[in-house]
């Protein structure tokens, strides 16, 4: 980058040279700016030896748990989690404090539990059903079971009243001033509802969309939320939790950025978007020059040190040169290079940006390729992957793309020394080179040194086509797309989703009732089954669980004979869940099979009115009874194992009879047909 901050402005000085830091009126030279920015860094850096990985839209949504967790801030539009830093349990009310970020926040847009949309009314309780229970059957009394208050980080700020009265220490002086949080109170519910309302076996996590944070606007004066990506640039600068460099940002400069990044993008499927805004977030143990370097990349932008000792920032928008260094300023042409070496041009590149309408994820864009350097190189030769995760929008990802590629491909790389008349260069983004030598392009400003002994000014320069900074609707990617939403969730219903009465062998001779599930796979391994179930028309649903490969499933014990509801969705690995499939009334049972009958009925006469009945138990492993007929009536009941010889005495008297035998197993269901009838006369 030209001219930028001290971490990407590597301004040199020659050996033996002087220069003031300080003017004589007390303000600070341009290399009393440099030298100022350069050791702010520096310090930042000394003080984070073990700075985190940077934050990135996915890993801010998390709600995190650990005892001492980052600052964040946040610009623009964020979804996001937070730190819990207080969680207790009282009288059946779980009292959540999460801190989501530090500084002052602009307003609240959106509440998600478990990643779902919610709704709250004016005392903030959660409206949606999911939430609300009835005190008993017949009674309309209803109840929400979560209440989320928030305060936005002001200071000072009021405190949870609410947390107080439970836990009287917490009283004014925990007000966490500068702190946007919420507290999350999930109230206890009967055990045969908990898995209705808390159907993740816990409280929810929240996470809050949020307008964040209120930028200055030279144009109007005011401070006010904003999206602006000039105006973030430049808060980030001045801000104490950024560079902390207050005032030294120029605000001419900055009203021409904001109104380039206000520009008006027409957008292929209509209606138009600003050309750049910035939407991100960053922690207080990051380094600023890490976060800088991010938000200009998803601007392409640049900041600059201008003549008057300030900070010029810029955004990516294209102006013809109003410096041209002549050819007689020109002393030496110390290089001339056919652009990047080999090994460092690409012709693709890759691109993550962050997307709202996919639950603000980061998202990777389609790569941006450029045929005419492929053609030129003869290979494709794809770049690292460009972090956009500042930018809102695939449109300004791609803008940037196409940027980047040709500010880091050129076609040529030059150096020259300058005469002292060539300073004014130093304070451009780029120049005009008027030399019959050289080609007739744009030049862009990578380095400067000044040679103070000699008043030598070298500048290392890059060309630059413009073109890299048009833009049309047909350049525009195409978005990345929701599968087709056949649910509100956009997530497939289950197919052929069935159910039937199914009974568990416990022992050799002992069931359980149950019932059988039984459904297609989803066509997408990242969607896993979910099975529910309850007693018909109570609604107090229980979770059965299931692996993710399952296609089928037995519910086992559930009481032999009753009825129960069942239902099934799909879910993805971040609780993304489809509508259900509902079955209702399936009758529960241990055995559904029919068992088959006695065997080997035999009767013979005893007299003096008795009689010997014989028989062979049904081998059917479910079998629970054998009753034995006379006539219609029941002469004997036996509970013997399948498979078994049975024998005893009838005593009806004198006469003839007809006997028969049935089986019925544990369910109570009897064989389809009976043993017999055998007759005998008996005297």
């Amino acid at each position: 980058m030209p001219q930028a901050l001290a971490f990407v402005f590597p301004a040199t000085f020659a050996a033996g040279g002087t220069a003031a830091l300080i003017t004589a009126s007390g303000t600070l030279t341009a290399l009393g700016v440099v030298t100022s920015i350069g050791a702010s860094v520096a310090l930042s850096v000394a003080l984070r030896p073990d700075a985190p990985a940077q934050t990135t839209p996915d890993n801010i949504k998390l709600q995190r748990e650990q005892a001492v967790g980052p600052r964040i801030r946040h610009y623009g539009r964020v979804r996001v989690g937070g730190q819990v830093v207080f969680r207790r349990a009282q009288q059946g009310f779980m009292c959540e404090l999460i801190a989501h970020g530090h500084g002052r926040i602009d307003g609240i847009e959106g509440y998600y539990l478990d990643k779902a949309e919610v709704a709250i009314d004016g005392d903030g309780y959660v409206t949606d059903d999911q939430y609300i229970t009835r005190s008993g059957v017949g009674d309309s009394t209803v109840k929400s079971r979560v209440r989320i208050l928030t305060r936005r980080g002001a200071v000072p700020s009021g405190h949870y009243t609410v947390l107080e009265g439970r836990w009287p220490q917490f009283d004014a002086s925990h007000r966490l001033d500068g702190l946007w949080t919420t507290l999350l109170i999930s109230e206890q519910v009967k055990p045969e509802q908990f898995r209705e309302v808390y159907p993740n076996g816990r409280p929810p996590e929240i996470e809050i969309v949020a307008r964040t944070s209120r930028l200055r606007d030279p144009r109007s004066g005011a401070t006010a939320y904003s999206d602006n990506a000039a105006l973030a640039v430049a808060d980030l600068i001045e801000h104490p939790d950024g560079f902390n460099l207050a005032g030294m940002v120029d605000d001419t400069v900055l009203v021409g950025a904001a109104n380039d990044a206000d520009d008006a993008i027409p957008l292929a499927a209509g209606g138009t978007e600003p050309r750049y805004r910035l939407a991100g977030s960053y922690a207080l143990s990051e380094k600023p020059g890490d976060v800088l370097r991010r938000m200009l990349d998803a601007c392409n932008g640049d900041v600059q040190l201008m003549p008057s000792g300030k900070i010029g920032v810029h955004v990516g928008k294209w102006r013809e040169p109003s410096v041209t260094i002549a050819e007689s300023e020109i002393i030496e042409l110390q290089s001339w290079e056919a652009g990047q070496d080999r090994l460092e041009r690409y012709t693709e590149l890759p691109w993550v940006y962050t997307d709202p309408a996919l639950g603000y994820q980061q998202t990777t864009g389609e790569a941006w390729v450029d045929a005419a350097r492929e053609a030129e190189n003869g290979e494709i030769a794809v770049g690292p992957q460009l972090d956009l995760s500042f930018a809102p929008s695939a449109g300004q990802g791609a803008r940037c793309a196409k940027h980047r590629i040709e500010a880091d491909n050129p076609g040529h790389v030059l150096t020259i020394a300058c005469k002292p008349s060539a300073m004014r260069a130093i304070f451009e983004r780029y120049v005009s080179i008027d030399m019959l030598e050289l080609p007739a392009v744009a030049w862009r400003i990578r380095r400067y040194r000044l040679d103070l002994s000699s008043g030598r000014v070298v500048l290392q320069l890059r060309s630059f086509d413009p073109a890299a900074l048009s833009w049309s609707v047909a350049e525009e990617p195409d978005p990345v797309a929701l599968p087709e939403p056949d649910t509100s969730e956009g997530l497939p219903v289950p197919a052929n989703f069935a159910a039937a009465g199914a009974g568990r062998r416990t022992a050799q001779n002992a069931f359980t009732a149950g019932i059988g599930l039984q459904w297609d796979a989803p066509e997408s391994d990242a969607l896993a089954p979910v099975a529910q179930y309850a007693p018909a028309g109570s609604g107090a649903w229980e979770a059965w669980p299931l692996p993710g490969s399952a296609t089928s499933a037995l519910i086992s014990p559930l009481d032999d004979g009753a009825d129960y509801d069942l239902r099934l969705a799909f879910e993805t690995s971040d609780e993304r869940r489809s509508a259900w499939a509902v079955i209702n009334g399936v009758t529960a049972s241990a055995d559904a099979s029919a068992p088959a009958p006695p065997t080997d009925l035999a009767v013979s006469d005893e007299t003096g009115g008795s009689a010997r009945v014989s028989l062979v138990t049904s081998t059917s492993p479910g079998l629970w009874k054998t009753i034995v007929y006379r006539g219609g009536v029941e002469v004997g009941t036996f509970f013997d194992a399948p498979g078994t010889a049975i024998a005893f005495f009838d005593s009806p008297g004198a006469g003839s009879f007809s006997w028969t035998a049935r089986s019925i197993n544990v369910s109570g269901k009897p064989s389809a047909s009976d043993a017999g009838p055998v007759s005998q006369t008996i005297t």
